[in-house]
This record gives structure tokens, sequence and C-alpha cells, in this order.
């Protein structure tokens, strides 16, 4: 096969559909810091707020199931004989999500803040000095 290679999977019994959960987020908060400590966030709960009451951005259970999936590919050399090593493929995880959320959905100025600092931790972790439209 020739470059680049897709990779499409599928999760089983990930119900991210569920109403509770598909509502559990504020647009307002991902798109415009202005909008950080403005916004009604209480649809977001239980994850709203960190610690005395702070505001997480971002919020809500959309943002807490960050998805931890790790994977790698390797090939074996085509040799005579069929002897030899396996070669390790590169994967690119960088320009995986929909230009259309990087560009509109996630604002270039909304960074995360007390995103997982307390007892609760999903399952990934964002980087506090890279915005949220560069956190793939």
């Amino acid at each position: 096969m020739k470059r680049p290679i897709f990779i499409y999977y599928q999760l089983d019994r990930f119900y991210q559909n569920h109403r509770r959960y598909a509502t559990s987020f504020n647009i307002a908060q991902l798109s415009d810091p202005k909008e950080e400590a403005n916004a009604d966030i209480k649809d977001c709960k239980p994850e709203a707020y960190a610690a005395k009451g702070i505001p997480v951005v971002p919020c809500g259970l959309v943002a807490w199931s960050l998805f931890n999936d790790t994977y790698s590919f390797a090939r074996r050399p085509r040799r005579a004989g069929g002897i030899g090593g396996v070669e390790a493929l590169r994967v690119i995880k960088s320009g995986i999500s929909w230009r259309s959320e990087r560009e509109r959905l996630f604002g270039k100025h909304v960074y995360p803040k007390n995103f997982q600092n307390g007892s609760l931790v999903g399952g990934g972790r964002l980087d506090p000095r890279k915005p949220l439209s560069e956190q793939e």
C-alpha cells in the first residue's frame, strides 16, 4: 500500500449518544475565552466546577471522556527466505480531528483550566499550555 494509510476503528460499549452525555458541555465556553467565567455551565454537571467552585474549562462529561487509545503498527520487510526483523511504522496523530471543529468550535485562545485537578480523572489529559483547538 502507498502512503498515506488511514486507519478507522470501532468502539463497542461506548455510549456517547446517551442524552445526559451528549448535552453535558457548554459551546460558548469552548469557543470564546471571554465566556469562560460568564458561561452558564450548569448543563456541564457533574464536571462543571473544581474545588472551591472554580469553573472547569472545558467542562462537562464530553470533555471528561477523553479517549486514551494506544496502538502501534509494524511490518515485516520483504527479504529472501522470509527471514528478518520487524519494522515499526510511525503513526501520525496530528491532523486527525475535523477541521471545522478546530477552526470554529474550539477557540484558538481557550486554554484548559482546572481540568482534572480534583479527585476525578478522566481517560486522558489536556496540556494547559496549548489552546483547545490544537489538542486532538
